[in-house]
């Protein structure tokens, strides 16, 4: 039986993997990725695209299915009349898994279609008996307007200092999905940075290069592998480097993602997907 104390960790993990995420303390002097408009014929995706992962467990000799993790898109406009997007994303314990922590976390992000920056943001999580709600409303000069409430009914307002390249959990993985890898070199690092709770964190995404992966139930397929370096916690373990790996076509959805946690290790793989934007051309069989 899976340890109690991992089910939590391996869900907190799950966006995390989704978007390529890695957490460290905040430095405003590092970098900052650029951000640039996005022609429309470039967009990596489309309104109706549905993407869902199988999050797996491993530990010692279990290895199981626990939950899944699915995004799903739609146009929407945004205050002002400005076109953007509405993505929706849910994790969720497997029926057999809820009866020992059940977990069903929501998120929403509203964001322009131009640059992918994020407008609103909401998250209402629920993970055995924890709860806690995000509401983000990004402002003009970058910060952000959040609002916590906790399981306690206790709301905390704060200011957050954001940068250009501040995203949120949702957004950060579309942005990504349109980074440009054709001038990147296996070892090349980008820096990126996003907000949870009352806190940003940063980034450090670095480009592995090109090899093809086997995705069982899926097929074969050309992918970048893209990895980050963990930092020691509650849920990593800091030995071990997140590694992902993405679609190498013009869709860049997510294929596989693996992760050391404190207890075994989370894997998440492709199992379903509807309305891509282009052909999936990267898979070869």
């Amino acid at each position: 039986m899976i340890p109690l104390a991992s089910y939590r960790n391996i869900f907190l993990t799950g966006i995390l993997l989704l978007g390529s995420l890695i957490l460290s303390a905040q430095e405003t002097d590092k970098p900052c990725l650029p951000v640039h408009d996005v022609p429309p014929s470039r967009l990596a995706f489309g309104p109706g695209e549905k993407i869902t992962l199988m999050a797996s467990y491993t530990w010692g000799v279990v290895n199981t299915d626990v939950g899944t993790v699915s995004m799903e898109l739609s146009e929407k406009i945004l205050d002002g009349g400005e076109p953007g997007f509405q993505a929706k994303g849910r994790i969720q314990t497997l029926k057999f898994f809820s009866t020992f922590f059940k977990v069903d976390d929501y998120y929403e992000s509203h964001f322009k279609k131009s640059n992918l920056r994020p407008v609103y943001f909401m998250r209402d999580i629920h993970e055995g008996k924890y709860t806690i709600q995000n509401y983000y409303r990004y402002n003009q000069d970058y910060s952000i307007q959040a609002r916590i409430i906790r399981k306690d009914g206790s709301v905390q307002d704060t200011l957050l200092p954001g940068r250009v390249c501040t995203f949120d959990l949702v957004t950060v993985f579309y942005f990504l999905r349109n980074f440009n890898v054709d001038t990147m070199i296996p070892g090349d690092v980008s820096p990126i940075s996003f907000a949870i709770d009352e806190e940003i964190f940063e980034l450090y995404l670095r480009f592995d290069g090109r090899e093809e992966i086997r995705i069982p139930g899926m097929g074969t397929f050309k992918a970048l592998k893209f990895s980050a370096q963990t930092v020691a916690g509650v849920v990593f373990d800091g030995k071990e480097d997140l590694r992902f790996w993405i679609s190498d076509d013009r869709n860049r959805i997510p294929l596989f993602l693996e992760s050391p946690v404190v207890v075994g290790r989370v894997t998440g793989r492709l199992c379903h997907y509807e309305n891509l934007r282009f052909p999936l051309t990267s898979k070869i069989k």
